[in-house]
């Protein structure tokens, strides 16, 4: 299954790279209360998304570094880093079976966030029927 290229502007987060990248093994996007399914943008969200404040966040967010591609991404600022989407958003026109993201590319927004909540999948289109 192709990985959609995801653009970030969550400068925030610790998967953060330059040039507006991704630098997470996975990436999940979720509708922001649990039982819900989203209707419009602003009611999804990256839950992959960690605090760049502190050492720590660094650290507790280690276990979804894709490792060579923030490596290749920090010395190669227009190398491709392709994170796995999964997406429990079924009411998305791009939700695939398995919870697998199907949109060729996808964007994340949240400029400056402070928590999960505040980023946003612009990608996401209501589903017909949904």
């Amino acid at each position: 299954m192709a990985m959609p290229e995801v653009k970030c502007v969550v400068n925030t987060c610790t998967h953060y790279l330059y040039g507006d990248r991704c630098g997470a093994k996975n990436i999940d996007i979720l509708h922001e209360e649990e039982t819900m399914m989203s209707q419009v943008v602003e009611q999804t969200m990256c839950k992959s998304f960690v605090h760049a404040s502190s050492l720590a966040n660094y650290l507790g967010s280690a276990d979804n570094i894709n490792l060579a591609g923030t490596v290749m991404g920090l010395v190669n600022p227009a190398y491709a880093v392709h994170p796995s989407v999964a997406c429990t958003v079924s009411s998305c026109e791009y939700w695939g079976e398995g919870a697998h993201c199907v949109a060729k590319a996808i964007e994340i927004t949240g400029r400056d966030s402070n928590e999960c909540q505040d980023t946003n999948c612009q990608t996401f289109e209501r589903r017909e029927g949904a």
